[in-house]
């Protein structure tokens, strides 16, 4: 009879904690999924993509019975944001990282929640699709600047170093000022070294619409007026800065990976570096994104989802996206897999501490005035403290309205 009673309170015991276990498993992901919606989803990519993402595309239709249609899109933005508006357009959009702003904004765009697979991404590329709290797209490739020199003008330096501030000034350095039309894109990364950037951010690392260029910001100010004066020349063009880096007249250019086929960077005969810091803190580029939205327009939202999470988002995709786009790789492993890649080695590691370029709409209402108080210092047509005061005063009161 004992043993019958001891039995009972097992069994009682055993039940309650499968039951327990049972609803844990349920609610943590391990139920059934749910049935697709449709046969199909959409994905609007350019040409390279779409042949990169074949593979995955087929690997999903056997594994879900759902199929992929990669469509070639040549104006993806305006596109979707008319279609998509209407309850049309794709269920998945490929596209950069500071459509995100407007995309929320329209209500377009869904969370996605990347779980595990989070860390296999740099972390400042998954920041980029970061709004409002919430991730919504998952990167793929990046770019940021560095800094080419011509390899002849560095020969004494080891292949593990590289050339300080003091070393750039001495074989001269390159910068598209376009043509008086200002820069603050390639020079960022000097007034970054100052201290000064664009935008606060809040406690999350998201970027609030409250201007940080007066910290530190009179002093790369200073800096243009007079170290910039004699080094950088406001009428100097794209053509310009690649005509003086060929011919040695000047020994480094501050650029992107898409000077790669006008200058021959895959060759020995330039090497890419992190930009030296000018002002004494870290020089920080901006950094741009291009990955993965999903619709809110979505057929079936679950499903376009898990193709980008758990399909796109694998290691073997990442390498297969790569390996067709050339495009530098936002995942660890793919990056990692490029060793033999000159140009995605060079400027992936210069851009490991670069900030995504800010998404937020205060941003359209910075860029005018912030290139032309900076030619207006290099020219010397005020106290560079008046001028860059007066700037901020200026971008303020274009924010407000």
């Amino acid at each position: 009879m004992c043993f019958d009673i001891s039995m009972t309170k097992f069994t009682k015991t055993f039940l309650a904690v499968a039951f327990s276990i049972g609803a844990t498993l349920a609610f943590s992901g391990c139920a059934s999924e749910p049935a697709p919606k449709t046969d199909a989803i959409t994905v609007w990519v350019d040409e390279l993509e779409a042949k990169a993402l074949e593979k995955a595309a087929a690997e999903f239709k056997k594994d879900t019975k759902v199929s992929v249609n990669l469509v070639v899109q040549q104006d993806p933005r305006s596109n979707f944001l008319s279609q998509a508006a209407t309850g049309g357009g794709p269920d998945v959009l490929i596209g950069a990282h500071d459509w995100v702003g407007e995309l929320y904004a329209n209500g377009l765009i869904l969370p996605i929640d990347l779980g595990g697979k989070k860390g296999d991404f740099y972390e400042n590329a998954v920041s980029a699709f970061n709004f409002e709290g919430k991730n919504y797209g998952l990167p793929y490739t990046i770019e940021n600047l560095a800094l080419v020199c011509n390899a002849k003008k560095f020969e004494k330096l080891q292949a593990w170093e590289q050339p300080n501030w003091q070393q750039v000034k001495e074989v001269g350095l390159a910068l598209s000022l376009n043509a008086g039309g200002g820069d603050p894109y390639h020079l960022y990364p000097i007034q970054t070294s100052f201290g000064a950037h664009v935008f606060k951010k809040d406690s999350n690392g998201n970027y609030i619409p409250e201007l940080d260029l007066a910290n530190g910001g009179v002093e790369f100010a200073k800096w243009l007026s007079g170290e910039g004066k004699t080094m950088l020349d406001p009428a100097s063009t794209w053509d310009s800065s690649v005509s003086a880096l060929k011919s040695g007249s000047k020994g480094c250019w501050i650029t992107g990976p898409w000077a790669k086929d006008q200058l021959g960077l895959d060759s020995a005969e330039f090497n890419i570096y992190s930009i030296p810091s000018v002002g004494g803190k870290d020089a920080v580029s901006f950094l741009s994104s291009r990955g993965f939205y999903v619709s809110k327009s979505s057929k079936d939202s679950f499903y376009a989802t898990k193709f980008v999470v758990d399909y796109v988002a694998k290691s073997e995709s990442q390498k297969e996206l790569f390996a067709v786009t050339g495009r530098i790789p936002a995942n660890k492993s793919a990056f990692d897999d490029a060793d033999d890649d000159r140009v995605v080695k060079g400027f992936g590691n210069a851009g490991r501490n670069a900030e995504p370029l800010p998404a937020i709409p205060a941003m359209g209402s910075v860029w005018a005035s912030w290139g032309a108080s900076e030619i207006a210092i290099i020219r010397r047509q005020g106290k560079p403290a008046v001028i860059w005061n007066q700037m901020i005063a200026d971008i303020k009161s274009s924010m407000q309205q």
